[in-house]
C-alpha cells in the first residue's frame, strides 16, 4: 500500500471526527495555495476584507495523521511566507488561521490542507549551468535581486550587452527608464553623452521591438525555477508580471523613440560647437567645450586681440583661459558661434544647449544638458536700452507658498521681491538704470533659502548695445524678441504694436534709513499718471500699514514716512501696485529691516 493511499485514508477516517470538534465554534473559510520550488514551498493565502487582525498562525505536517507544528511568523501580518525548512522530495501539509480583534477567526479548510513537494536543489544548479552564459548578470546577481524590479533591470541589462554594438555609459538609465512606468525623460541629452546618443540610436532607429519581446517572453520560462519562489509570486503572479513588463517596455519604447527624434532635430538645429561651461578655481579659469559635429576647421578662444588655440583631444575638452580676460568668444574657422561673459567668483558656470545658465559655487565637471531644470520661478523676458542703461527684467513663475526672491548683477542685488501663493502663472517686474562703465555681467535670479541667496537661473548681460530677449512660450527657451510684453504672457501671436505700449510706470527706490530704529523713508517716482497701491507688509504677508489703496495719481514724485514703534525687530516689505490705462498693473517690493 502507497504511503500516499495512507495519507488519503487516514484524512476520511479523520475528517467525521474534525468536523463534529469544530461545530461548536465554526470559523470562516479562507483560500490558502502551497506551490513547490527548489528546497522550498510557497504559501499564498487571501486576508480577510477587514483590516484589524490580531495574528496569523501558519501550521505545518510532513504526516497528515500527526499533529501540525505552528511556523513562526514573527507576528508579521503578511498574505505570504515562503517555508526553506523543507527536504526535497517531503510532501508537505499546510493550514492557516487567521484571529481578528472582535474574535472572529478565519481558517482553510482543515479537512483538506494545502500540499505541495519541495524540488531537489541538484535541479536548480543544472538550470544555472545550463544559461548562465545567456543571463551573466543575472545569474551572478542572483542574491542580490529581491524583488520583480531588480529582476527585470538584470533581464534588460544582459539584453543590452549582447544586442548594443558599442558600451554606453549610464546604460543603467536606460534599464530603469524601460522597466519603470514611473521613471519618464523630455530628453535623451541630459542623461546620456552625446557618444551615447549614437548608441541609443540601434535602439530607437531601426531596432524590431519583437526582438526584446520575444527575448522577455523566453527568459521569464526559463528563470521560472530559480526566481520565482524567491519573489514570493504564484505561477500566475509570475506570468502577469512578464506581460506588464512586455506591455511597459512596448509603451517606453515608443514613447522612447519620439524623445530620440526630437533630440536628433533639436541638436542638428546647433552649430558644430558650443561652450558648455566655465570652470574657476583658486588659480586657473577652464572653458569646457562640446562638439556637437565633427570637425576639423581650426577653433580659437577669443578676448579681443588675445586668442587661445583649441586642440580637441576628447569630447568634451577643456582649455585654461587667462584670468585677466572679462568675456570669452569661441570661434570656428573665422565664425563666431558664442560669446560668454567670464565669472569671477570660484565655482562653475553650466550653460544648457538651448543657452540656459546655472551657477554652482563648486568647482567641478561641466554636465552636457539640453535645458535647466525647471523651478517655481524663473527668469522669463530681459531687455537692456543703451541709449539710457536701462535694463528692464521679468520673472515668472508661481507656488504654493511665499518666496523670497533676489535678483542680483553679479554681487550686487539690483531688487528682490516676496511672492505670493498663486494657482496661476504670475509675472513679476521691475526696472533698474545701469552704470555707464558697465559692460558684462551675470544677471542673477535667486531665493533667499537658509539664511542665504541661492541662484535659482544666471543669464549673461552684454551691456554695449540694446536687445530683447524672452522665453517663448513662458518659461521655454530663449529667443530675441521683437515685441515686449513685460508684466503678462509672451505671446508670440500679440500684436507687435500694442504689446510695446505697455508703460514703464514707477520707480520704487531703497528705503532710507535701512536697517532703521524709529522711523524710515519711502520714495517713489511715479512717471505715468496711475492708479497706486502702497502698504507695508510683515514677513508672513500680512498688511500693518496702508498709505494708498487704488488712488490715482498724477506722475511726480511721492514720500512717506513708516514707523516700527508698536512693531518687533525683524523684515518687513514695502509693497507698491500701479496701473496705467488699460494695461495690466505692475508691482513691486522691497525689504526694509527694522532693528530696535
Amino acid at each position: 500500500m502507497s504511503k500516499n493511499f495512507i495519507f488519503i485514508l487516514a484524512l476520511g477516517i479523520l475528517s467525521p471526527l474534525l468536523l463534529c470538534a469544530a461545530v461548536d465554534d465554526e470559523p470562516i473559510s479562507i483560500n490558502l495555495e502551497a506551490y513547490g520550488g527548489t528546497e522550498s514551498i510557497l504559501l499564498i493565502w487571501d486576508l480577510p476584507p477587514e483590516s484589524d487582525i490580531a495574528s496569523i498562525q501558519l501550521f505545518r505536517s510532513n504526516d497528515i495523521i500527526s499533529f501540525f507544528e505552528i511556523i513562526n511568523l514573527d507576528e508579521m501580518i503578511t498574505d505570504r511566507y515562503l517555508d526553506k525548512n523543507v527536504q526535497a522530495g517531503d510532501l508537505m501539509f499546510y493550514r492557516i488561521e487567521i484571529q481578528m480583534f472582535d474574535g472572529t477567526l478565519y481558517s482553510s479548510p482543515f479537512q483538506t490542507p494545502a500540499l505541495a513537494r519541495p524540488l531537489d536543489t541538484l535541479e536548480k544548479e543544472r538550470i544555472m549551468e545550463s544559461i548562465v552564459n545567456e543571463y551573466p548578470e543575472t545569474i551572478f546577481f542572483i542574491d542580490e535581486i529581491v524583488d520583480i524590479h531588480s529582476f527585470n533591470s538584470a533581464l534588460c541589462y544582459d539584453f543590452f550587452v549582447k544586442q548594443f554594438p558599442i558600451k554606453i555609459e549610464n546604460i543603467h538609465i536606460l534599464q530603469m527608464y524601460l522597466v519603470t512606468e514611473e521613471v519618464d525623460f523630455s530628453s535623451f541629452i541630459d542623461v546620456f553623452t552625446l557618444e551615447g546618443l549614437k548608441g541609443i540610436k540601434f535602439l530607437f532607429d531601426d531596432f524590431d521591438i519583437e526582438v526584446i519581446e520575444n527575448y522577455i517572453d523566453d527568459s521569464f520560462q526559463k528563470l521560472e525555477p530559480i526566481y520565482r519562489q524567491n519573489l514570493l509570486l504564484s505561477p500566475a503572479e509570475w506570468n502577469v508580471e512578464k506581460l506588464n513588463l512586455l506591455r511597459i517596455i512596448t509603451a517606453k519604447f515608443e514613447a522612447g523613440r519620439d524623445i530620440y527624434y526630437k533630440d536628433q532635430i533639436f541638436l542638428e538645429s546647433l552649430p558644430e560647437m558650443r561652450i558648455a561651461g566655465l570652470i574657476k578655481d583658486a588659480e586657473t579659469v577652464k572653458v569646457q567645450l562640446i562638439q556637437i559635429v565633427e570637425t576639423a576647421s581650426p577653433i580659437q578662444l577669443k578676448n579681443g586681440d588675445e586668442t587661445v588655440e583649441v586642440n580637441l583631444f576628447e569630447n568634451p575638452t577643456t582649455t585654461l583661459i587667462p584670468e585677466t580676460w572679462d568675456y570669452v568668444e569661441l570661434w570656428l574657422d573665422n565664425r563666431l558661434l558664442q560669446s560668454v561673459p567670464m565669472i569671477y567668483e570660484k565655482g562653475t558656470m553650466t550653460i544648457s544647449l538651448d543657452d540656459q545658465y546655472i551657477f554652482n559655487d563648486e568647482s567641478h565637471t561641466v554636465q552636457t544638458i539640453k535645458s535647466i531644470p525647471d523651478h517655481e520661478y524663473e527668469l522669463n523676458e530681459i531687455g537692456f536700452k543703451s541709449f539710457d542703461n536701462k535694463l528692464s527684467i521679468e520673472i515668472a513663475g508661481q507656488s504654493e507658498g511665499f518666496k523670497e526672491l533676489g535678483v542680483f548683477i553679479d554681487d550686487s542685488l539690483l531688487f528682490e521681491w516676496r511672492t505670493s501663493p498663486s494657482f496661476n502663472v504670475s509675472y513679476l517686474d521691475s526696472s533698474s538704470i545701469l552704470p555707464d562703465n558697465k559692460h558684462f555681467g551675470w544677471l542673477h535670479l535667486c531665493q533667499f533659502e537658509n539664511n542665504k541667496w541661492e541662484i535659482i537661473e544666471s543669464r549673461p548681460l552684454k551691456l554695449d548695445s540694446t536687445y530683447h530677449e524672452g522665453k517663448v512660450p513662458d518659461l521655454g527657451g530663449w529667443s530675441e524678441l521683437s515685441f515686449i510684453t513685460f508684466g503678462e504672457a509672451n505671446d508670440i501671436t500679440k500684436s507687435i504694436q500694442v504689446s510695446q505700449m505697455i508703460p514703464e510706470i514707477f520707480a520704487l527706490y531703497q528705503n532710507y534709513p535701512n536697517p532703521f530704529n524709529s522711523s524710515t523713508k519711502i520714495t517713489f517716482d511715479l512717471l505715468e499718471a496711475s492708479v497706486v497701491s502702497l502698504f507695508v507688509t510683515d514677513a508672513r504677508g500680512r498688511k500693518l500699514t496702508v498709505f494708498l489703496d487704488e488712488v490715482f495719481l498724477t506722475n511726480g514724485a511721492y514720500s512717506f514716512n513708516w514707523s516700527g514703534e508698536f512693531h518687533s525687530s525683524g523684515v518687513y516689505f514695502i509693497t507698491i501696485q500701479a496701473q496705467a490705462g488699460e494695461f495690466l498693473p505692475v508691482v513691486m517690493s522691497r525689504k526694509m529691516i527694522y532693528l530696535k
